[in-house]
C-alpha cells in the first residue's frame, strides 16, 4: 500500500508540473512554411500593414479603380480643350484629267483683241479650258465660342467632378481591401491560437489516460475509467484535427486575400491583442458622414447632376462664337493668291421639337434620383455605424467578463487533477473541469478576435481609424 501511495504522489507531481508548464510556455505563432514540408523554404513574414500594402498592390479591383482615376483625369483634359480656341488647317491638291471647254466663234475672238486673219478668211473658233488641271487650295480656320450659356463650362465641371468620383471610388475599394485583409490576418492568428488550445487539451487528456491505465494496473481504478478517458482522448484528437483543418483554411484564405499563391511560404508578425476603446455613437456617425467615400461620391454626383440640368437648359439658347479664315489658291492659270476674313456668328434655335424641354426633365429626374440615393445612403450609414458601435461595446464587455477566467480555470484544473489523483473526485467531474478550462480559453480568444474585427468594421463604417 505505501508503494501505491508513493507512485500516486509522483504521478500527481508530474501532472501538476506538466499542466503549469503547458500554460506558462505558450508557443509563438507557427509560420505556415513550417506546417507543410512541401512549401518552399523561403518565406516572407508580414505585419498587418505590410499585408494590406501587398494586397493593394495585387488586387485587380484596386488596380481597376486606379485606371478609372487615370481615365477620368484624361476626360477632364479632353473637356478642357473645348474652352480653348480651335485652329484647323485644310489643304488639298486636285488634278482634273478632262477639263470642260467652251468654244468661241471667230468673230468673238477678234472682239477680245485677237488679230483678224491676213487672207481675209473667217477666223477659226477658239476653245477655252474651264479651270486648271493642277489646283492647290488651302484654308486655316480659327474658331472660338464666346458665349454658350454655360454649356462648355458645365461640361468641363462635370468632367473634373468625375475625376473626384473616381478618386472616392478608389478610396472605397481601399477600405474594403483593408477590412478583408484585417479579417483574414486575425483569422489566422485566432486559428493558430485555437490549435494551441486543442493541442494542450490533447496533452491533458493523454496524461489522464496514461494515469488511468497505470492506476488500473495498480488496482486503484476501474476499466470504466480507462474506457472513459480513452473516449475523451479520441474526441480531443478529433477536435485537434478539426482545428488543424480550420488553421490551414485560414492560411489559404489569407494568401488569396493578399494575392499570394496557395503554396507560398508565409509568416505573420502579430498577435491577438485588444486595446479597449470608448466610442460615442453620435461622434462616430458625424465622422462617417464626413469621411465615407461612398457619401462623398454621391455628393459629387449631385453637383454633376446640377450641372447637367444647366447644360440641358442651355440647349435652346442662342450661342455666340467668333471665327477667322485664311484662304490660299494656286494653279497653272493664276498666281498664288490669298485672302482672309473674320466674323462673329450667332446660332439661334427657333424650334427643336421640344427636345430641350425633354432633356431638362430627364436631367432633373436624374438629379432627384441622386438626391434620393444620397438620403438612403445617409440612413444606411447611420444604421451601419450604430450597429458596428454596439457590436464593439458588446465585444468589449465580453472581454471584460473573461478577465481572469482563464487563470481561474487553469487553477481549477490543477486542483481537480490533484483531487482526482487522490480519489476525491471522479473522472467525470475531472472531465467537466477540463471542458470548462478549454471553453474558457476558447471564449477568451474568440472574444479578443471579435473585438478586433469589430474595431475593423467600425473603422470601415466611419471611413477613418479610431483614435
Amino acid at each position: 500500500m505505501p508503494t501505491i501511495c508513493f507512485r500516486a504522489i509522483l504521478l500527481t507531481l508530474t501532472i501538476v508540473i506538466g499542466i503549469d508548464w503547458s500554460i506558462a510556455s505558450k508557443p509563438h505563432l507557427i509560420p505556415s512554411s513550417a506546417i507543410d514540408a512541401s512549401l518552399p523554404l523561403h518565406q516572407k513574414t508580414f505585419t498587418l500593414d505590410e499585408a494590406i500594402q501587398h494586397a493593394l498592390g495585387n488586387s485587380p479591383a484596386f488596380q481597376t479603380a486606379q485606371k478609372e482615376v487615370e481615365i477620368a483625369t484624361e476626360k477632364a483634359k479632353e473637356a478642357r480643350a473645348a474652352l480653348l480656341p480651335q485652329l484647323n488647317l485644310d489643304t488639298g491638291y486636285t488634278f482634273n484629267g478632262d477639263l470642260p471647254t467652251i468654244v468661241l466663234d471667230g468673230d468673238l475672238s477678234t472682239a477680245f483683241g485677237a488679230p483678224p486673219p491676213q487672207d481675209g478668211t473667217e477666223p477659226d473658233p477658239i476653245e477655252i479650258d474651264m479651270g486648271a488641271k493642277h489646283n492647290i487650295q488651302g484654308r486655316a480656320q480659327l474658331s472660338y465660342p464666346l458665349y454658350t450659356w454655360g454649356q462648355i463650362t458645365n461640361r468641363y465641371k462635370q468632367a473634373v467632378l468625375g475625376k473626384h468620383i473616381a478618386g472616392q471610388a478608389l478610396a472605397a475599394v481601399r477600405l474594403d481591401i483593408e477590412l478583408k485583409v484585417r479579417q483574414a490576418f486575425h483569422g489566422v492568428l485566432l486559428a493558430e491560437e485555437l490549435l494551441i488550445v486543442a493541442e494542450q487539451s490533447v496533452d491533458q487528456v493523454e496524461r489522464r489516460h496514461q494515469l488511468a491505465q497505470q492506476q488500473r494496473v495498480a488496482g486503484v481504478t476501474t476499466d470504466l475509467e480507462v474506457i472513459r478517458s480513452n473516449v475523451q482522448l479520441v474526441n480531443a484528437r478529433s477536435q485537434r484535427i478539426q482545428s488543424q483543418n480550420r488553421r490551414d483554411i485560414a492560411w489559404d484564405h489569407f494568401r488569396l486575400t493578399v494575392g499570394l499563391p496557395l503554396n507560398a511560404g508565409v509568416g505573420l508578425n502579430g498577435d491577438l491583442q485588444s486595446n479597449l476603446k470608448s466610442v460615442d455613437i453620435e461622434d462616430a456617425i458625424r465622422t462617417a458622414l464626413q469621411g465615407r467615400p461612398e457619401l462623398r461620391q454621391l455628393a459629387v454626383q449631385e453637383r454633376i447632376g446640377e450641372a447637367g440640368v444647366k447644360i440641358a437648359q442651355a440647349g435652346n439658347k442662342p450661342k455666340l462664337s467668333t471665327f477667322g479664315n485664311y484662304i490660299f489658291n494656286d494653279s497653272e492659270h493664276q498666281a498664288f493668291d490669298t485672302s482672309w476674313n473674320v466674323g462673329v456668328m450667332i446660332k439661334m434655335p427657333i424650334f427643336d421639337g421640344f427636345r430641350t424641354r425633354a432633356q431638362v426633365n430627364q436631367a432633373r429626374m436624374q438629379l432627384d434620383q441622386i438626391q434620393t440615393n444620397k438620403a438612403q445612403l445617409i440612413d444606411g450609414i447611420r444604421l451601419e455605424v450604430k450597429s458596428a458601435t454596439l457590436d464593439l461595446e458588446a465585444a468589449g464587455k465580453l472581454i471584460e467578463a473573461q478577465e481572469g477566467i482563464v487563470e481561474q480555470a487553469a487553477e481549477g484544473l490543477r486542483i481537480a487533477n490533484v483531487q482526482h489523483e487522490a480519489g476525491l473526485i471522479t473522472g467525470v467531474e475531472l472531465t467537466d473541469v477540463e471542458l470548462s478550462h478549454t471553453q474558457a480559453q476558447v471564449n477568451r480568444l474568440q472574444a479578443i478576435h471579435d473585438y478586433i474585427i469589430a474595431v475593423a468594421r467600425l473603422e470601415r463604417a466611419i471611413g477613418a481609424r479610431l483614435k
